[in-house]
């Protein structure tokens, strides 16, 4: 049965679990470390991003593994976890 990601409902549920653990992780992390505004706008960044991907993943119709507009969307998601991997470890450098 298609989905409003306009492929399977596996595929979709899957990317809302990707989702879901990366904002899981996101509460764990929030609790051990010592969490700044710059932390928090990173985080909500991340989570946003993720977001959007989640939303507005179509699944590939000709060979390719991803579509280009996914994989855009893919690598800003990416992104924002560097940057948040990057302050978290400023922050165990510092300690």
């Amino acid at each position: 049965m298609p989905s409003r990601r306009g492929g399977t409902k596996g595929g979709g549920i899957a990317l809302d679990l990707h989702w879901l653990a990366i904002s899981k992780r996101l509460q764990l992390v929030r609790a051990e470390a010592h969490w700044s505004a710059d932390l928090d706008f990173v985080a909500v960044r991340l989570k946003a991003q993720a977001a959007f991907y989640v939303a507005n993943y179509r699944p590939s119709a000709g060979p390719e593994p991803i579509r280009p507009a996914d994989a855009a969307r893919l690598e800003k998601v990416v992104h924002q976890y560097s940057i948040l991997r990057a302050h978290l470890e400023q922050q165990v450098r510092a300690q």
